[in-house]
């Protein structure tokens, strides 16, 4: 009957509205006053009992915890109620005790204290699923199990300074820990009957599991506990441990539970590994009790609740598996699972129609056996990609088909888990057949590379024209990667000196071949990495990239003398053989850094050069040396 009360909080706002007449609201905050009143009575003179078996010390506090689960899972307007009546039946209970007035009114309201502190700290949740998530349950060790107690605890010093009979410090950490416990503890299992998530412990699966890791972790606790020759406490903590991976919450708090209350008896009964260890009185052997308890709780909690979550990403995951092979039936595209080792576990009908394949003839099959040699290890570059990192990747290559024919196909590929028991990561594999779009883009990029071969070669030397060169040499005065400025640089502006002459005299089939053979022998004392273009006519032009005003200096000074090396006879120049003009400029020289400078230095410099009767080198240092 009480259970169903409490589940018709849980209804939709529309059938709360409904049901909420004046009397129907009064009966049920009656309700609520009534058992907060006769459960905090019950709960606060089983507590007390526990305490008078350990000589007044408190193992735990049961009361706050009930009070605190209650509060948190009723509607905000039953709230007031809860509260009232566990003053009602706290005060009672401590009455009952032969306690005075005042030491009732403050254990009261240190209970009080406590309660609300951590109601008012913790966000709204109505079950124990709730509290599972990490951020709230995190929320929940921090207020109920910490903040609280430490309140509640601080008022209680302060109001029964004068009544304790022990040492401060020792009341103040009993009350804290004694109280953090009741907390962490009833709270989520009050939670659990109140929601009345408690009925999933009777299932038959559960029923069984639960009963036996109970029964595990009573045997364990009751063995270790009625002997006193061996100090064998920690053994206590893998049951509660197997417990936390295979159970729920309200179970595994039911665990704890059961090993305090097994526990502390047999202690203040002179039994147990603790009576090992010499402490000065009960009191402390009871707070080293405790402490080990908020130790295994500790260990426990975390454990259910990152299993509670593992447990639920599993679920989602294995939803998705299927849902992934729902849509796959139905994709224009093919759905391929591949284990690690690239094996085929499962591909799509579409297969029929894009590689002519049974889907049932691929499986067990491996993938590197169907992929180009050429593409293979781009494919098996991305699937290392994918499954190391954790990232999709795409990846364009050749597949072949039954007929032995290739096409090009696109994959997306991605990790999945394809069974929570495998070791290692599965592969979800997308298939598009993009052979069509591939072999057009081909034909695309070699018109592309022809018409700027056109655009950008010199059809006579073969070398960059002056089209290339400007588009490049832009590119030249971009920093590095990592560095800050451009690097040093020189432009060589090369003339044929008296080329006009030489094409006068000797015609201009032989005027080009004398163009290709000074553009080789440039090319020829420069690097690979440095920009070569003839420039126009009889100019070609040089850039350096990385080098000194001196390396400059003798790379210009070296294709001057090959050419003249080479002795071409030329009658219309007065020094009877081809000859160059260069004019040299470097970054060291400009004002500003820009290419348009540079350019206007060294052809400044090849004016010079010309000018003072050519066949010879001249940049600015000339001048200064001069």
């Amino acid at each position: 009957m009480g259970e169903g009360r409490f589940s018709a909080s849980t209804h939709s706002p529309a059938v709360e509205r409904a049901m909420s007449t004046p009397s129907i609201e009064a009966d049920r905050r009656l309700y609520h006053l009534v058992v907060a009143t006769i459960a905090s009575f019950c709960l606060v003179v089983i507590s007390g009992q526990l305490k008078t078996m350990a000589g007044e010390i408190v193992a735990v506090w049961i009361a706050d915890g009930y009070l605190l689960g209650h509060l948190m899972a009723v509607p905000r307007r039953s709230k007031p109620f809860i509260l009232a009546g566990g003053v009602i039946g706290n005060l009672a209970a401590n009455l009952m005790g032969d306690e005075s007035l005042y030491v009732s009114l403050s254990f009261t309201a240190g209970g009080m204290v406590e309660v609300c502190a951590a109601a008012w700290l913790l966000p709204w949740v109505r079950s124990s699923k709730e509290l599972i998530n990490p951020k709230t349950f995190l929320r929940f060790v921090f207020a109920a199990g910490a903040l609280a107690p430490l309140i509640s605890g601080l008022a209680a010093v302060l109001l029964l300074q004068g009544v304790f009979t022990t040492h401060p410090f020792s009341s103040f950490s009993n009350w804290v820990i004694s109280a953090s416990l009741g907390l962490v503890i009833f709270t989520p299992v009050t939670l659990n009957i109140v929601s009345g998530e408690w009925r999933s412990l009777l299932e038959p699966g559960n029923r069984i599991k639960s009963l036996a890791l109970l029964g595990l972790v009573g045997c364990v606790t009751a063995l270790i506990f009625v002997q006193t020759t061996q100090s064998v406490l920690y053994w206590a903590l893998p049951p509660l441990a197997l417990l936390a991976f295979h159970a729920e919450l309200s179970t595994v708090l039911l665990g704890i539970l059961l090993f305090i209350s097994i526990a502390v008896p047999l202690t203040v009964r002179g039994m147990g590994p603790l009576w090992l260890t010499p402490f000065s009185d009960m009191q402390q052997r009871i707070l080293a009790l405790q402490v080990f308890t908020v130790a295994a709780l500790s260990v426990a909690l975390p454990i259910t609740v990152m299993q509670v979550q593992r447990n639920r990403l599993v679920g989602l995951v294995l939803d998705g598996h299927r849902r992934f092979r729902q849509l796959a039936e139905h994709s224009d595209e093919v759905i391929i699972q591949l284990a690690s080792n690239g094996e085929f576990q499962y591909v799509s009908p579409r297969v029929r129609h894009i590689l002519g394949h049974e889907p049932h003839e691929l499986v067990g099959c491996q993938l590197e056996r169907m992929v180009h040699e050429d593409d293979w290890w781009r494919v098996k570059q991305a699937m290392t990609v994918a499954t190391t990192e954790h990232m999709e990747e795409s990846v364009e290559y050749r597949l072949r088909r039954r007929d032995q024919s290739f096409i090009w196909v696109r994959s997306f590929i991605a990790a999945m888990p394809a069974e929570p028991t495998d070791e290692h990561a599965a592969m979800a594999f997308t298939v598009r057949d993009i052979n069509a779009h591939v072999l057009s883009e081909h034909r695309r990029s070699a018109e592309e590379e022809q018409l700027k071969q056109l655009a950008y070669v010199d059809s006579l030397t073969g070398l960059g024209n002056r089209r290339y060169f400007d588009a490049e040499f832009k590119a030249y005065f971009q920093p590095a990667p990592g560095t800050a400025a451009a690097p040093e640089m020189a432009v060589l502006y090369i003339d044929v000196d008296f080329f006009k002459k030489y094409n006068d005299i000797y015609g201009h089939p032989a005027g080009d071949e004398c163009l290709k053979t000074v553009g080789n022998n440039i090319k020829r004392a420069i690097r690979e990495a440095d920009l070569l273009a003839r420039y126009g006519g009889e100019e070609f032009i040089v850039a350096l990239s990385g080098c000194s005003y001196t390396v400059a200096v003798e790379a210009a000074e070296r294709i001057r003398a090959n050419i003249e090396g080479l002795a071409v006879a030329h009658e219309g120049s007065p020094l009877g053989a081809l000859t160059l003009s260069i004019g040299v400029a470097h970054t060291s020289e400009a004002e500003t850094i820009n290419p348009s400078e540079l350019l206007e230095l060294a052809d400044s410099a090849l004016y010079e050069a010309k000018r003072l009767g050519r066949n010879q080198v001249f940049h600015r240092r000339t001048l200064e040396a001069t």
